[in-house]
């Protein structure tokens, strides 16, 4: 996430640097930011399996007499909160979260808007720099979006990836201290 909200991270905002993007401040690192979202969404998608796993299996049980009533509200709270939104993160993983597919590029490329920045450069005669892929990868997102729209990005982040990876967190928590340390680590 920090990747995410960082504005500039200058090894990293290679296609989108401060230096080339002086007067428009929000493209500095847009496709470093993409990256982070594409595989932050992968990521929560595989913890949220991970956990509806492990609620099902009998030997690991969140009930389980070492986890107290507010450990298992944390964790209910969790389960609900995945279950609500699986649909969502498998359709935004399936689309960007992992390497880009034939579907999710062809339906990226007729997203791409009017105004869209895109440049190919070449750096020393050798290095190419794709310039384009912030705008396909921020077009891959916008089925998500509320009303097909970027603007609404900020929206996806606050509403569902960070709830998300706070519940991830605060679970994982709960899960090594009272079901793992608890069990193993005296």
């Amino acid at each position: 996430m920090l990747g995410i909200a960082e504005q500039s991270i200058p090894a990293l905002d290679i296609l989108d640097s401060e230096e080339d993007n002086k007067c428009t401040l929000e493209r500095i690192g847009r496709y470093r930011r993409y990256y982070f979202v594409r595989r932050s969404v992968g990521t929560i998608r595989e913890f949220a399996e991970a956990l509806r796993l492990i609620n099902g299996d009998p030997d690991l049980q969140l009930n389980a007499p070492g986890v107290d009533e507010e450990a298992k509200a944390t964790l209910g709270a969790a389960i609900t909160f995945f279950q609500t939104n699986e649909s969502l993160l498998k359709a935004i993983r399936d689309d960007i979260g992992g390497h880009f597919g034939h579907k999710a590029a062809l339906k990226a490329l007729d997203g791409i808007r009017p105004d869209a920045y895109s440049a190919i450069e070449l750096v020393d005669g050798k290095d190419f720099r794709l310039h384009f892929a912030g705008e396909i990868a921020a077009s891959a997102l916008l089925p998500h979006l509320p009303n097909d729209d970027i603007k609404e990005y900020a929206v996806l982040l606050r509403d569902c990836l960070k709830p998300a990876y706070k519940h991830a967190c605060r679970c994982v928590q709960i899960l090594v201290i009272k079901c793992l340390w608890g069990r193993f680590g005296k």
